[in-house]
């Protein structure tokens, strides 16, 4: 009986040994298990930072591009009004020189005038004159104001390019 005590003494023991070196190590792995939670749950919340920080820059910067293509638009329509405003003004003033034309020749005319004139070589100088000043100044206009429109879209067009490329 004393052999049956001696080995159940060492058997209990192994077990006790056992039970503790599982406990221990169960420890150990919990242990090392939080730690590369943590680690794992400390990098989404630095990733998810970055991501915030870097959605937040993106709309700011797309912020300020849409604010500056607002402002290069805003000077495009100004300017074109600004081109409005002098081609009526210039059409006021054309229509002013023909006038001026029309009555010098009527002052001059003593016997026809240019309405009534049909042939070229019946027309006076000052009939020619005043057709061919009031189709110059007619055509002149129009190429100047196309000429403006195509500068100021040229200029917004180039404006808008740069802020982008920025």
């Amino acid at each position: 009986m004393n052999g049956i005590i001696k080995y159940w003494r060492q058997v209990t023991v192994a077990l006790l040994l056992l039970a503790l070196y599982t406990a221990g190590y169960q420890q150990g792995s919990n242990t090392s298990e939080r730690r590369w939670k943590l680690r794992w749950s400390e990098r989404d919340v630095a990733q998810a930072q970055r991501a915030a920080q870097y959605e937040a820059q993106s709309r700011a910067e797309e912020q300020r591009r849409r604010d500056e293509m607002e402002q290069v638009t805003q000077h495009a329509e100004q300017q074109l009004a600004t081109l409005r405003a002098d081609a009526a003004t210039a059409r006021g003033a054309a229509e002013r020189l023909r006038r001026t034309v029309l009555q010098l020749q009527r002052n001059n005319s003593r016997t026809d005038t240019c309405a009534d004139n049909t042939g070229t070589s019946g027309r006076s100088a000052s009939c020619v004159l005043a057709d061919v000043l009031a189709e110059s100044v007619e055509r002149n206009q129009q190429l100047a104001a196309e000429a403006d429109r195509r500068r100021i879209a040229g200029l917004a067009c180039e404006k808008a390019f740069d802020a982008m490329r920025r």
